[in-house]
């Protein structure tokens, strides 16, 4: 057998034991490198699912979300190119354990806000220890006042904007520049080096494992993510709310410690490995039966004289500039659903934070796992041609579209508020019968009259005057601006002609629960066939990126291809569709006259915005795949690359060199 040794072997510095040797192999590194993909899809999916969290506790619009998230691809756009040209022909590995490591610091930013703000006081008061501190000495009026009941003696309250800061929203877009340098490494390092360490037609297999495990992340992210939902957001403190109300703020900032304590684990692991695997090839047939040693000459790293030309280089290549742009419009397309899928799920299926997490998230991310693993087991197995493999993400994407498509239909009914016209999109919250009550300036905090299933901006809009504690929850009583005709709500512009009556009953806290049928289960099935076939064609265009480069250009083009996606896709998809989402917004959250997150859509409005954006520009992806399908049809997927001839063998001391 002939070995060909790695560089120096798995080690740091002088630390280079025997018994670690034997971990430098490929099946090591895609376990660790899987892995970690692992943890860090968990952070990113982690970020989405908190995302409506940290709305609600600083205040955030969509559209300053989308601008937060921006971070991430901005220094992408700065540093992709350099990254990956300069680490491409470097010790990857360490490369990529810096990258980890700034990840890891992101992570510990995203935690600041936190520990520089707090829970903030709206979320304070509403646990029973604040409760047990103010209601001593306080006036009945003032305790009507708090609790948000019908009082004709309210007061004027004073500015306050204490929960407000442009801080957050800063600390947010830091972390996430941060955390784009860690992304760059892992994305165009990690890949290519499984490539170049591993047989061409394993390939597929070995991306598919590597997906998969990437996969898997998402899944453990949703369920982190409810596990600190869950929990109020000072786990000392015991809310009078439960998680279904709308004013409900989870421990978001819990999961953001371990998972930055996780990559620094992945950071040193992945570190250990050497620059090149030692590869095992049989010997030649001409050459006697004995060991040899070949240690080839290390490439020079390229220097920056020759960046200009290797950019021009790829640039020039057809197939992989148009292979770039379909994925380009696949994301941007799908960023809506990427960025905001846990508050789409919210707003049209009246699920909790914490419970859109658990429920949608495992059950999908199977699908995706599944998807990756299969196609990668069929690529390799069957070895498809060019035609079929490319063909095959053409209609990939016909059927995505169709799903987008088809998401436009699939909602709960539309939620009864009492005061919002549908038809015209017009709010009035204030009428005749509570005109009295002191309402004006009060926060959306709905309330439900279960029989006619009517939902009230606030106990006091309903002119309730008394209030019923059972632990987290609590009832409204004398509630005396209930309208005696119920079919004729919507229609604001009959509102004189209404006639109200006192309820004797209770009146919850919360929306009015919707009618859905089987519509949440239809969207779990179709939204597990939809990202199951997507899955399947991730592989295919990856090797495209892979194979239509020379072998030196591999990390580079990986590089490139994160930078037109960053700038064409990432970057603006968050923008557009939290600018598309927040003209749905019939409720706006407001302190001191500045506009913060929102508290109440139109659910047709979001549903329509969303999926019809995303179904045409997902379309123009399908249009680009056609042409990568045509332009790669004599594509060499998997032919394996010759190893350097031996022009020359010196048999002493068992060794050949060139």
């Amino acid at each position: 057998m002939t070995k060909i040794t790695g560089k120096k072997g798995c080690g740091l510095g002088n630390f280079r034991p025997k018994w670690l040797q034997k971990f430098a192999t490929p099946k090591s590194f895609m376990t660790v490198f899987g892995l970690l993909g692992t943890v860090q899809a968990m952070a990113f999916v982690y970020f989405i699912a908190t995302l409506t969290t940290m709305e609600r506790r600083f205040g955030i619009p969509s559209r300053t979300t989308g601008l937060m998230l921006s971070g991430n691809e901005m220094s992408q756009i700065c540093l992709s190119l350099f990254l990956s040209y300069a680490g491409g022909q470097r010790n990857r590995p360490l490369w990529l354990a810096w990258g980890v490591a700034f990840s890891a610091f992101s992570c510990i930013i995203l935690f600041a806000p936190h520990a520089l703000f707090g829970p903030g006081e709206k979320a304070i008061s509403l646990t029973k220890e604040y409760a047990e501190r103010h209601t001593v000495n306080q006036t009945v009026v003032e305790i009507r006042e708090r609790m948000g009941l019908c009082s004709e003696e309210r007061t004027e309250k004073e500015c306050e904007e204490g929960d407000y800061s442009i801080i957050p929203p800063l600390l947010v877009f830091l972390s996430q520049f941060i955390l784009g340098i860690g992304t760059t490494l892992s994305h165009s390092l990690g890949q290519p080096y499984i490539d170049d360490n591993t047989k061409k037609t394993n390939t597929p297999m070995l991306l598919g494992l590597t997906l998969a495990l990437r996969t898997i992340g998402p899944a453990l992210g949703f369920v982190i993510g409810y596990l600190c939902l869950s929990l109020y957001v000072d786990p000392t403190l015991t809310p009078l709310i439960d998680k279904k109300d709308s004013r409900w703020i989870g421990a978001w900032w819990l999961g953001w410690l371990f998972l930055a304590s996780a990559m620094m684990v992945f950071a040193f692991l992945i570190a250990l490995f050497p620059k090149s695997l030692p590869k095992t090839k049989p010997a030649d047939k001409q050459i006697p039966a004995k060991s040899f040693e070949i240690d080839y000459p290390e490439p020079k790293p390229p220097s920056m004289k020759e960046f200009p030309t290797a950019l021009k280089r790829l640039l020039k290549n057809k197939l992989l500039v148009v292979n770039i742009f379909s994925g380009i419009f696949y994301i941007l397309g799908g960023s809506g659903y990427i960025t905001y899928m846990t508050k789409y799920i919210e707003i049209q299926f009246e699920k909790s934070a914490a419970e859109s997490n658990l429920v949608m998230g495992p059950v999908v991310l199977l699908a995706m796992v599944m998807g990756f693993l299969v196609s990668g087991v069929v690529i390799s197995k069957y070895k498809p041609t060019p035609k079929y493999l490319l063909g095959w993400n053409v209609i990939v994407g016909m059927v995505f579209v169709l799903g987008e498509l088809a998401l436009t239909f699939i909602s709960c009914e539309k939620t009864n508020l009492v005061g919002y016209n549908p038809a015209n999109r017009s709010i009035n919250f204030m009428n005749t019968c509570n005109m009295g009550c002191g309402c004006e300036n009060l926060k959306f905090s709905p309330v439900c009259l279960e029989e006619g299933s009517l939902t009230f901006y606030s106990a006091c809009h309903a002119g309730c005057h008394s209030l019923h504690k059972n632990g987290k929850n609590q009832t409204y009583g004398d509630c005396t601006c209930i309208p005696e005709d119920e079919v004729s709500l919507p229609n604001l512009e009959i509102e004189d002609s209404y006639q109200y009556r006192t309820y004797r009953g209770k009146v919850k806290e919360g929306h009015c629960p919707s009618p859905c049928g089987s519509a949440f289960t239809l969207l779990i099935v179709l939204s597990c066939f939809m990202h199951f076939l997507g899955s399947s064609g991730k592989i295919g265009n990856i090797l495209v990126n892979y194979r239509a480069v020379d072998p030196i250009d591999k990390s580079f083009a990986q590089g490139l291809a994160l930078l037109l996606v960053s700038l064409l896709a990432f970057i603006p998809g968050p923008i557009i569709f939290g600018a598309l989402i927040d003209s749905a917004c019939i409720i706006w959250d407001s302190s001191c006259g500045k506009k913060g997150n929102c508290w109440f859509y139109d659910k047709h409005a979001f549903r329509k915005n969303l999926n019809l954006t995303a179904a045409a520009i997902t379309t123009i992806g399908v249009i680009l795949d056609g042409v990568v399908c045509y332009l790669g049809r004599d594509l060499r997927l998997y032919d394996e690359e010759e190893p350097p001839a031996m022009t020359k063998t010196t048999e002493q001391n068992g060794t050949a060199r060139l």
